[in-house]
């Protein structure tokens, strides 16, 4: 019976409060409320305005952490482009000059071979080719730069890849000649138009050009020693050598054929009393630079047996 009183005057109320809102009876109180509570809440909107900004900006860094972040991942993407093709465009030109250098020498067989590595002891001065025995790579082969000069040998040849020793290393010593233009003395030079002893006048050699000076040939052997220029030496103290003068293998030996271009002189050093001449060479290749080398597999070197 109490439950059904209870619930009697809740519907009432309820009814009663229904009526008295449609008929705008608790105007007043709410006038009353909102008159009390809107400084109130002003003031809270007022002091959480910061905070929002705060959170409107740690959203606004995100955003922009996200943006820089894809910005810098295309700008990689586009730079691994670019370098890509540069990468291209130099292999494509290094190409071109090997296809020159074999145009110069047609009788030759070259073979074209990409460097990989080089020595990093310091004490020797090798690099790694990624061409070897199953590319008909063989040690003692003569290697030249991609314009045609010489650069080193083969000194130990895998299946795959090849070591080559740079005519710069220590143990590096080729058979060279300079060519002069002056005859050092007491030496038979044939003039222009003379023929060579035992040789018939008009016997199909072609004579030196009107008036040009018969270069000589000065023997020496030019060794390295872990400088960028080489040393030749073993020079005879009279022999006619100046600063530039072009110096080529001279073929003797048969480990090199003759006439590849080494260097150039830069200075020339004669000490008292010394039996033979020095100069210092400056090698034509750029060694410590090189990444394209040609190896001259249709030369076969001597091969010189041990005593």
């Amino acid at each position: 019976m109490r439950v059904v009183w209870w619930f009697a005057t809740l519907t009432v109320v309820s009814f009663a409060t229904i009526i008295l809102s449609e008929e705008n009876a608790f105007d007043p109180f709410k006038n009353v409320t909102l008159t009390v509570s809107a400084p109130v809440e002003s003031a809270v909107r007022d002091a959480a305005s910061p905070l929002g900004d705060i959170y409107d900006g740690i959203a606004d860094r995100g955003d922009l952490v996200r943006e820089n972040e894809r910005l810098r991942e295309e700008l990689e993407i586009l730079q691994a482009q670019l370098a890509d093709q540069q990468q291209v465009l130099l292999r494509v030109a290094e190409l071109e000059d090997a296809l020159q250098v074999k145009s110069t020498r047609p009788e030759d067989q070259l073979l074209v071979a990409s460097v990989v590595s080089q020595d990093p002891s310091g004490l020797k001065r090798s690099i790694l080719i990624n061409r070897g025995q199953g590319d008909g790579v063989d040690e003692g082969m003569v290697v030249l730069s991609r314009e045609g000069s010489l650069i080193g040998t083969v000194s130990h040849s895998l299946q795959d890849f090849a070591w080559i020793r740079l005519i710069s290393d220590p143990d590096s010593a080729v058979n060279a000649q300079v060519n002069t233009t002056t005859p050092s003395a007491g030496s038979d030079v044939l003039t222009p138009g003379t023929p060579a002893p035992g040789d018939e006048p008009n016997s199909g050699a072609t004579p030196a050009p009107s008036g040009a000076p018969v270069p000589v040939p000065v023997h020496g052997v030019a060794s390295g020693d872990l400088r960028d220029e080489l040393v030749l030496e073993l020079l005879p103290p009279e022999a006619p050598i100046d600063s530039g003068s072009l110096v080529v293998t001279s073929g003797l030996g048969g480990n090199y054929p003759p006439g590849i271009l080494i260097g150039s002189v830069t200075v020339v050093e004669l000490r008292p009393q010394a039996p033979f001449k020095k100069a210092f060479v400056e090698p034509s290749a750029g060694l410590s630079s090189l990444d394209t080398v040609l190896v001259l597999i249709s030369f076969e070197p001597a091969r010189l047996s041990p005593p």
